[in-house]
């Protein structure tokens, strides 16, 4: 059995994705098994995403992202970079974590206790 190929001669637009999704779960150290057991799906449903002849809905692309650890933006490649306003406060901030990735845990710290100061000042919490 030979796979179509569109008159463009281009690969489908979730090849880039199919391979992507392949290259973390293999950089995790899991199997097609392992993944779709995390995922509740099956096998031959991964092996359809990362040939690129299955589509993968959003939801399930970010159960992919959270459990082989990537940010999203890693598995839409140059087409989906800008999931934030560019210029913006938050891009900023993703470009410099991007460059410091070591400042993560700190800075995840921090963002725990203003939410946990926030949370004590609005008499959610007694701790």
């Amino acid at each position: 059995m030979t796979k179509a190929i569109p008159e463009s001669g281009k690969a489908p637009v979730s090849a880039g994705l199919g391979q992507r999704i392949r290259s973390a779960r293999r950089d995790a150290s899991m199997s097609q098994g392992q993944l779709a057991t995390s995922l509740n799906t099956t096998q031959s449903a991964i092996s359809l995403y990362e040939a690129g002849q299955r589509s993968v809905g959003i939801d399930m692309l970010l159960n992919v992202a959270k459990i082989l650890n990537r940010p999203l933006h890693y598995f839409l490649g140059d087409d989906g970079d800008m999931l934030y306003v560019k210029d913006s406060d938050i891009a900023a901030l993703i470009g410099e974590l991007e460059k410091h990735p070591e400042d993560m845990p700190e800075l995840l710290a921090y963002w725990q206790f203003l939410r946990w100061r926030r949370s004590t000042r609005n008499g959610k919490s007694q701790a």
